[in-house]
């Protein structure tokens, strides 16, 4: 796989990732326009169809190899006909097809800006370091080819992802600086000039290379890492909190595997995309649909009321030096006076009286007020958790508290927040970074039709903070 064309690949300790999610609901599909006999990777969403990056033959007539009779990477582009019926890919544009690799790419919102990846030309047309450049799209045409101002002779910049506004570009580089092979960097675009690029940091950079990244709309930005262990690319993402980058997260099976994984795209709900893999012998791309349930509306936990005044108007005045009123609240709590302020444990079924006591003997004398109390549960889904945690250290998520009587047997669905999703009653989660979390609990009940399917989800917010901030 020529991921990086000229890039040596460098074997070193990593620091450790975030281990993939235990749950997967994500359904995969190679695309049928994709061959063993050359790659294919890199998928960019362009009009209605992709642009992505291939060595395949142009054909018997046009022969563009390297000196060592390989096939160049050129840029490609095909769409639907209708659902998955794709369409044989061809060229995308030859104003953009040289004699150096060109790919991949990345296009600002609109298609007005193209950025992408060459070699930065040399003598004799020899391929050397890689380069980012830009082009105008002019009636559909690709004009003003320019270079990015911080290419170097001397280091690769390349894997463009360009935000929608055509002012902030990640890439990727191994520019002096870095914190390994290959870093992810951004630089941003004044209206006259890119910025000088600024290394992400190492909470996203490691020892070894980060590659290929893509900045979504939402603001997660997802990249591939190479594992420590088996030497492979792993997807990751990571996003911005208070202008710090958070601890990256792996992406889960089978989004990764034993091989490279890379190149990933996604729609603006994050429930299909495509990403490019090496798990089939040569890079081929793939596209993915999240088997998650969608819970659009929920609501934030309702408490029942379990606190109250009583007071009764009714009663009759009494000669309180030889008695007094006691309200009886029914959980074995008793409190004297005309008026009780109470707050019950719980849920359920209780029995208030007022009773005037002798005060003598202590023995009740008659019944003022006797009357069914009953505080009612809320149908709900309920999550029961602590309220704060330590970053790094194991939250167990409880939904045995749901009170949803149409949903008996329901499945239990979670999301905590930082892109991890689980099933189940109960689940146990860490996080990696302080931070406040939006802990969705949704709930689909056992039915016999899908037409008839309802759904019912809570939200609660979770504090996370540093090992010292929580005591144990």
């Amino acid at each position: 796989m020529k991921i990086f064309y000229l890039i040596p690949v460098l074997l070193l300790i990593t620091f450790s990732r975030l281990p993939a999610q235990r749950e997967s609901f994500y359904e995969i599909s190679r695309l049928p326009f994709t061959s063993n006999n050359h790659d294919e990777f890199a998928p960019s969403y362009y009009n209605q169809g992709i642009v992505f990056t291939t060595n395949k033959s142009e054909g018997f007539l046009i022969s563009r190899l390297t000196t060592e009779g390989e096939n160049l990477f050129n840029i490609y582009y095909t769409d639907q006909r209708s659902p998955g019926n794709w369409r044989n890919p061809g060229m995308f544009s030859k104003n953009l097809s040289s004699n150096y690799h060109d790919g991949p790419v990345s296009f600002s919102a609109g298609g007005s800006l193209i950025f992408f990846t060459r070699n930065i030309p040399g003598k004799r047309n020899e391929l050397s370091n890689l380069g980012i450049f830009i082009a105008d799209n002019s009636s559909g045409e690709w004009v003003n080819i320019r270079p990015f101002p911080h290419n170097g002779n001397d280091y690769n910049v390349t894997h463009p992802s360009i935000s929608e506004d055509g002012k902030v570009l990640y890439f990727a580089s191994d520019m002096p600086g870095g914190y390994g092979g290959m870093d992810l960097y951004v630089s941003r675009y004044d209206g006259s000039d890119w910025s000088q690029p600024e290394n992400l940091g190492p909470t996203v950079n490691s020892e070894l290379d980060e590659v290929f990244p893509y900045i979504h709309p939402g603001g997660r930005l997802y990249f591939s890492s190479r594992n420590s262990t088996n030497g492979s690319l792993d997807l990751h993402y990571s996003k911005k909190s208070d202008d710090e980058w958070r601890r990256p997260v792996r992406l889960p099976e089978p989004l990764i595997s034993e091989s490279d994984d890379f190149g990933f795209i996604a729609d603006r709900d994050l429930k299909t995309g495509y990403f490019s893999s090496g798990r089939e012998g040569t890079d081929n791309i793939y596209s993915f649909r999240s088997t998650f349930p969608v819970f659009a509306e929920c609501d934030s936990i309702r408490d029942p009321v379990l606190c109250y005044v009583f007071f009764e108007e009714s009663a009759a005045e009494i000669d309180t030096t030889l008695l007094y009123f006691e309200w009886d609240m029914g959980d074995g709590t008793r409190i004297r006076g005309l008026e009780a302020d109470h707050c019950f444990e719980g849920t359920g079924n209780y029995t208030v009286r007022l009773d005037v006591i002798d005060m003598v003997t202590g023995e009740m004398q008659y019944n003022v007020a006797w009357f069914p109390f009953t505080i009612d549960r809320i149908e709900q889904p309920y999550i029961t958790s602590p309220d704060t945690v330590k970053a790094g250290n194991a939250v167990v998520f409880d939904a045995s508290e749901t009170y949803l009587p149409n949903f008996e047997g329901g499945d239990y669905f979670w999301e905590t927040g930082d892109g991890v999703q689980y099933e189940g009653e109960t689940i146990s989660h860490y996080y990696s970074s302080p931070g406040i979390y939006q802990v969705r609990l949704g709930v689909l009940p056992v039915i016999s039709s899908p037409t008839d399917q309802q759904k019912a989800c809570v939200y609660k917010f979770i504090v996370v903070t540093e090992d010292e901030d929580v005591p144990d």
